[in-house]
């Protein structure tokens, strides 16, 4: 008998013996109460994602704990908690797992109603829309937290659970790529706490206090307010498609002078176009109210890009239109009284002498001037582009993208679009193909006018 009552007090006891581990609570938007009460619930409170609201994406996130640093200690309670540790940090500098926080950006972001690029949920890129206007970044500069390590009872091993609270302060940056400076900085603090036991170490604790940080930034009204704002002073309307109606576009008078008589305005209705970090196309001027033609290869997903006029001067584009297929894109700069490009509109010759002006291969180049001659009217659909092209042997490189096929008097005449070269070098071959500038202003809904129905046109606008 007495055996049987140790071996149901030894099962009793044992029952106890590991710690039952609860599954981590979901990571999501959540309501913050501000300093002052007010209490910010997740999207509902702010109508969903506003209209107005521009795209963000997470960048990085980087802890710059010294190595070595204390940054919690584990108590001991018997039977249930470890025997007391410090716990160091025991890595250099480094970055985080980039999966695990954007998911949390997303996630946390997204119910606050941000336009939050990069969606864990969607498996295939479905186009080049989804680009950031503005990036998140992250350090973890500090981390200190209070733990139970779980233990079996019966062997006094740990079984891989912990519980306890866990702090960490976050030193948030948005960066605005079209300005290229921080626009938005706070150190932020935050708390997860779980007295239940969780699985894993104490990584999972930092996540947790991460998305409280995040919920802070997400929910702070100055960062919505520069999220929103239009970064031009004469904001026009933008669209993803091609809008209607079709609008006029002023006839300039043709240039009859030989283009080296001329060349440095030529280059002056020129731009360099700079999307991002590290990406870059070019544009002409043909309006003097500042529209720009280009690619829409070269402007992507963006709304809004950084385009460098030939003075050195910087100033920020809005994309008006765009048609996909045909790869043209139109941008509206701020201002007026810009130089601009005569629009030919009689087809060139086969033979006939042409120019590329453009920035090959790297920004520094821009502004370069090449010369070639029309080899061929390309009515077939080599792969990738489904609408006629002027092939020419003008040399372009990657960065002439967008930038204008001008005749021997400078005006514009194509849009530099694609150039065929070998898989093996890839370098140029003296291959490429040029959008019709008239097909390229027809996909965009543009009419060129000539002056006095122009005229009327623009005062309607002004009397609406």
């Amino acid at each position: 008998m007495w055996r049987f009552v140790v071996m149901v007090g030894v099962a009793l006891f044992c029952a106890n013996c590991r710690s039952v581990a609860t599954a981590p609570p979901v990571i999501e938007a959540r309501a913050v109460t501000q300093a002052d009460g007010t209490v910010i619930e997740p999207a509902k409170a702010h109508g969903g994602i506003q209209p107005d609201m521009r795209p963000i994406g997470f960048s990085r996130v980087q802890t710059t704990v010294p190595r070595g640093a204390v940054i919690g200690e584990a108590r001991f309670k018997p039977l249930t908690c470890y025997y007391n540790s410090k716990l160091h940090y025991d890595s250099d500098r480094k970055l985080l797992n980039a999966v695990a926080y954007n998911d949390i950006f997303y996630r946390v972001f997204d119910g606050h109603g941000y336009r939050v690029v990069g969606n864990p949920n969607a498996l295939f890129e479905t186009s080049q829309r989804d680009q950031p206007d503005f990036l998140a970044g992250a350090n973890i500069s500090n981390i200190s937290g209070d733990f139970c390590r779980h233990v079996d009872s019966w062997s006094g091993v740990p079984d891989g659970n912990l519980s306890g609270t866990l702090r960490v302060t976050v030193n948030w940056q948005i960066y605005d790529p079209l300005r290229r400076q921080v626009v938005w900085q706070r150190d932020v603090e935050g708390v997860f706490e779980s007295k239940s036991p969780l699985p894993g170490d104490y990584d999972l604790f930092v996540q947790h206090a991460f998305a409280d940080t995040a919920n802070k930034v997400a929910a702070d009204a100055s960062l919505r307010a520069i999220v929103s704002q239009n970064p031009l002073r004469e904001a026009a309307a933008g669209s993803t498609g091609v809008p209607a109606p079709r609008r006029p576009l002023l006839r300039q008078s043709l240039s009859a002078q030989p283009i080296d008589r001329h060349i440095d305005q030529v280059r002056a209705a020129t731009v360099l176009i700079e999307v991002g970090e590290g990406s870059h196309g070019s544009g002409f001027l043909v309006s003097e109210d500042g529209l720009v033609l280009t690619n829409q290869h070269v402007v992507g997903g963006q709304r809004f890009v950084r385009v460098r006029l030939v003075s050195g001067r910087t100033l920020i584009g809005e994309v008006l239109r765009r048609h996909e297929a045909r790869d043209v894109a139109l941008l509206k700069l701020e201002g007026s009284g810009y130089p601009t490009l005569p629009i030919r509109e009689s087809p060139v010759r086969v033979a006939e002498e042409v120019y590329a002006i453009g920035a090959p291969q790297m920004t520094s180049l821009a502004w370069t001037v090449t010369r070639g001659v029309v080899s061929a009217w390309r009515p077939a659909r080599p792969p990738g582009q489904p609408y006629e092209l002027i092939q020419a042997d003008v040399p372009i490189h990657g960065g002439n993208s967008g930038g204008p096929l001008l005749d021997r008097q400078g005006n514009a005449v194509g849009i530099a679009v694609i150039g065929w070269a070998s898989d093996s070098s890839l370098r140029n071959t003296s291959l490429n193909g040029f959008i019709p500038i008239l097909d390229g202003l027809d996909k965009l809904g543009l009419d060129l006018t000539d002056p006095a129905p122009y005229e009327r046109w623009r005062r309607g606008l002004a009397q609406n």
